[in-house]
């Protein structure tokens, strides 16, 4: 028998420097205070560990490992200091079962998905970081997490008969949404890299429940995070808000796949619940949380987003989150330059869904071009509308627009001109193009990652506009 683990412990983290904060908002927020939580707590000292148990328990720390291992954890403080502060007020001053120490973790991972280790361990993706829009909907979903954990859901699904099947049933689902063709490595991207690597890693009970539990459980889980977020002040008409921005966010896109959170139960059944709960439950003074102060500490997560948004014909989704953070923090020249890239890259495509991709024909276009298409070849065919025509010219001045007003107001910051160079190249002004190049390269001086690509840039649009070849 495992010693009983009764301590709440934390991960130490190293800073993200690829996507830095206003100076005056990087403080950590303050430790939380404990709050007695009166949730169900679980099958509690009737739960006895078997061997099935202990093993399960023993894949669930080979998993935190290699997830580890494969760089999946998102090690920034401010963000890390953030998950502990609430997390740790979510489970109050509740005993901590056996065998379980809760670590809240992010995990770089787009599908729009949390979910929790047997031995305590809670991931929330940066998929569900970048699109919730307030610290009282992430306790809710860190209070429906834990409550898998307190009652002991995954030990209770692996136990059960029914297992075999449904995880056959659930893998067979996500190896059927693995795309191939040219868009295979964003197709990777979009079906989530944490069930992939639990999958690999032979764990199959792990990476079904990754995907959810049984309807029952889920409810469970829902009627015990309410009560959880609740008791530590949060107010509970947050987690109904968060299900109205699921239904938004995957409105945006096609997906291959969608997680637990965006379709398990029904968002419907789920948020008319949660509705019904906050109206019986919301009194005294209740924490929702500002809007800035969440961006500002979860904002690695979203810069990560984005960027994989971009590698992954996700541009709208771009566009919708470097706006966000770009209105929130209007002098932050980083997010506008995010803000640009993602204009540049959507091109031709409008910044919402058009009528007809709303449309289940539109739709079903819309899966077979994902994934038969190029995104130059998809580019290609919509300017060959009018329509498409006119997004790109209104895109590209968008973009052309944000990255100058970057220059002016912060002339050495040096991914402005990179961007710009790109754009120019691709409107065919290949001298200002070939300017802005040789300016980021001189500002860079051959420290930048991309400094090899943008010389060649620089070497191809020189040739291109017949300047005899110079550099930097």
């Amino acid at each position: 028998m495992r010693t009983c683990i009764v301590t709440v412990s934390f991960v130490a983290v190293s800073f993200l420097a690829h996507c830095p904060r206003l100076a005056a908002q990087t403080a950590a927020p303050p430790a939380a205070t404990a709050i007695a939580v009166q949730a169900p707590g679980g099958p509690g000292p009737n739960f006895r560990f078997t061997k099935v148990d202990n093993d399960l328990f023993d894949e669930a720390v080979a998993v935190d490992a290699l997830y580890e291992k494969k760089g999946l954890v998102m090690h920034d403080p401010v963000l890390q200091a953030f998950l502990d502060s609430v997390g740790k007020r979510v489970i109050g001053d509740r005993p901590v079962p056996e065998n379980v120490a809760f670590r809240f973790r992010a995990v770089r991972d787009p599908m729009v998905n949390a979910f929790a280790l047997p031995n305590g361990s809670v991931y929330v993706t940066t998929g569900l970081l970048a699109l919730l829009e307030n610290e009282a909907q992430l306790a809710g979903v860190l209070g429906h997490e834990t409550a898998h954990v307190y009652e002991r859901h995954t030990y209770l699904e692996n136990r059960s008969v029914r297992k075999k099947a449904l995880t056959m049933n659930i893998l067979e689902i996500a190896a059927a949404a693995a795309p191939a063709g040219p868009n295979l490595s964003a197709g990777v991207q979009l079906f989530g890299a944490s069930v992939q690597l639990a999958a690999v890693l032979g764990s199959d009970i792990i990476a079904a429940t990754i995907y959810g539990y049984s309807r029952e459980m889920e409810h469970q889980a829902d009627s015990d995070g309410l009560l959880a977020m609740t008791a530590a002040s949060y107010d509970p008409s947050a987690m109904g808000r968060s299900f109205e921005l699921l239904d938004h966010d995957s409105s945006l896109e096609y997906e291959p796949i969608q997680g637990f959170y965006r379709d398990h139960p029904k968002l419907n059944d789920r948020r008319e619940f949660a509705k019904q709960f906050a109206s019986a439950h919301a009194a005294g003074t209740l924490v929702t949380g500002d809007p800035k102060t969440y961006l500002d500490n979860v904002s690695a997560a979203i810069c990560y987003e984005i960027g994989a948004d971009l590698s992954s014909r996700r541009e709208r989704t771009a566009v919708d989150r470097a706006a966000r953070l770009s209105e929130m923090f209007p002098d932050n020249p980083r997010y506008k330059v995010l803000l640009a890239d993602s204009y540049r890259t959507l091109g031709a495509k409008t910044s919402l869904p058009t009528d007809e991709e709303r449309t289940r024909h539109g739709q079903a276009e819309h899966r077979k071009e994902y994934f038969s298409m190029t995104p130059e070849e998809e580019q290609k065919r919509l300017q060959e509308k009018s329509e498409g025509q006119s997004a790109l010219r209104d895109n590209e001045a968008r973009a052309e627009q944000l990255y100058k007003s970057v220059i002016q107001t912060n002339p050495n910051f040096a991914a402005a001109h990179s961007g710009l160079g790109f754009l120019f190249e691709r409107e065919g002004k290949y001298n200002d193009a070939a300017g802005e190049y040789r300016t980021y390269l001189q500002m860079e001086a051959g420290t930048s990652m991309d400094h090899l690509r943008i010389e060649r840039r620089l070497a191809a649009v020189q040739k291109l506009g017949g300047l005899s070849v110079q550099t930097p």
